[in-house]
């Protein structure tokens, strides 16, 4: 197997590896898949098994480890490289910080000429899953996917793309799709077709996942952009009422917390949630004054004022003018 990436020790000694899979570790055996390793008494044993090689290279990466040791890794390729850690906690310094990564995290996105250390801290087993896509077939999701845009560009700045700090947690679905990957044994002829049948939805709910949580220039992810939109959308339901859904209603419609509600809708419209609200109430109460011959008495009632005076008061505060005033000078009295 080729890969897409270099591995040398501490020191820069390159790290070999042999086809096939020693007796001592038949039990990480998948079926279907082509094995290679890598033993030393220096660090334990690493094992390599492809499990698709057809239109993208994934394999599984088992690093058996018997001492802490550290390994230097070195991107080779020109596409795009998936990394996701399945088991133990792997420790990666990236332009001289160093980040842990957990189990079932998407880990790091890397691009052609990545440098980094990945360090394993105590003795145990490591497991991860890795899928290199070629630059053509990642085109192929540009229209489905609009985060496959922004790789595109970062692939051709030479920049390395890290996820670590965004703590991308595996869903249910895409773990689902992993375990499949992973533990599930078929003949030899089928489980290869079925590897790369799952190799490929793994890449799809990958970029899903990964349009979903990365941020744009102001901190806020596709996910957030969403949510912001959906509560944009119930406020401007409830523009009749004198207040609008309390912020922890609103955060539970949302599907986040109060705090990250008010950060999407400072960082979409410069202000408050609830300055949104009666912003865009003000902008109908204005319209309506100045556009319709509706009765004022009527549009103080249809808004939940519970007064006249109330009404008047909130209108002049906020156009420095009366309701009056308003439709007076408005052209469907011209």
């Amino acid at each position: 197997m080729t890969l897409p990436l270099s591995i040398s020790t501490q020191i820069g000694q390159p790290i070999l590896f042999t086809p096939g899979l020693p007796a001592a570790y038949s039990s990480y055996a998948l079926q279907g898949t082509q094995p290679y390793y890598a033993v030393s008494d220096s660090f334990g044993c690493i094992l390599f098994q492809q499990v698709a090689n057809h239109n993208y290279k994934a394999w599984m990466s088992h690093y058996i480890i018997n001492k802490p040791t550290a390994f230097k890794v070195k991107g080779n390729v020109d596409d795009l490289l998936l990394h996701h850690t399945l088991k133990g906690n792997m420790f990666y310094e990236l332009n001289g910080h160093e980040s842990e990564t957990f189990q079932h995290q998407m880990n790091i996105v890397v691009t052609p000429r990545l440098r980094h250390m990945v360090r394993f801290k105590s003795p145990g087993l490591y497991v991860a899953l890795e899928i290199q896509i070629p630059i053509e077939e990642l085109r192929s999701y540009q229209e489905s996917f609009p985060v496959v845009q922004e790789l595109l560009n970062k692939l051709s700045n030479e920049n390395t793309i890290t996820l670590l700090d965004q703590n991308m947690i595996a869903h249910e679905r895409l773990r689902n799709i992993i375990q499949d990957i992973t533990e599930r044994q078929l003949p030899k002829a089928a489980s290869e077709k079925y590897r790369e049948q799952k190799t490929g939805e793994f890449i799809i709910e990958s970029l899903d996942m990964l349009t979903r949580y990365l941020t744009d220039a102001n901190g806020l992810s596709a996910a957030d952009h969403e949510r912001g939109e959906r509560t944009e959308v119930h406020l401007l339901k409830h523009l009749q009422q004198p207040s609008p859904p309390t912020l922890k209603q609103l955060s539970r419609f949302a599907g986040t917390n109060e705090k990250k509600l008010e950060e999407i809708f400072r960082s979409r419209h410069g202000i408050t949630v609830y300055d949104f609200f009666q912003n865009a109430r003000m902008r109908i109460i204005y319209r309506k004054l100045t556009e319709t011959t509706v009765p004022l008495q009527d549009l103080a009632e249809e808004f939940g004022y519970t007064d006249y005076s109330s009404f008047s008061y909130a209108v002049k505060k906020r156009f420095s003018l009366s309701p009056r005033e308003l439709r007076k000078n408005s052209s469907i009295n011209s």
